[in-house]
């Protein structure tokens, strides 16, 4: 499968290695320069109720890969500039997102588990959760 182009700035996708056999599947990560930071932080989302959204937010400072452990979802970006939707489908795959990058994760299939490593531990002011506060700071960044 081919991954969608990203057009947002701050994204890429990350290839995650694996081997399978006839007994099943394995994927790895190594935290090496692949990942591009020391991940300080894991968090996953479950049991998602029907209809509900996840993220809503961008990040000052942390840098996010997010993959999908079971099921799929669609992951909607903003740099302030260019919007875009991918669609979180394939273990084998992860989305890494940077700094000043407004993401929500939306429309999740039943039993859909993500996956989140975060460069840095869990700091509410480098939050930004207003989205117009986003769109100022994002423009800022880019004059």
């Amino acid at each position: 499968m081919t991954d969608p182009e990203l057009k947002t700035q701050n994204c890429h996708w990350l290839s995650i290695p694996g081997v399978a056999d006839a007994r099943g599947q394995v994927n790895f990560l190594a935290f090496d320069e692949k990942v591009g930071f020391m991940p300080r932080r894991l968090f996953w989302l479950h049991k998602i109720a029907p209809g509900q959204w996840r993220g809503r937010h961008g990040h000052r400072e942390s840098h996010l890969v997010t993959l999908v452990m079971n099921g799929s979802c669609l992951v909607h970006l903003d740099d302030g500039r260019t919007k875009q939707t991918v669609t979180l489908d394939d273990p084998g795959r992860a989305l890494h997102i940077g700094p000043y990058v407004w993401h929500e994760l939306t429309d999740f299939a039943p039993q859909t588990a993500i996956l989140v490593i975060a460069s840095t531990l869990y700091d509410e002011a480098e939050y930004l959760r207003d989205y117009e506060t986003f769109k100022r700071e994002a423009a800022a960044r880019l004059t």
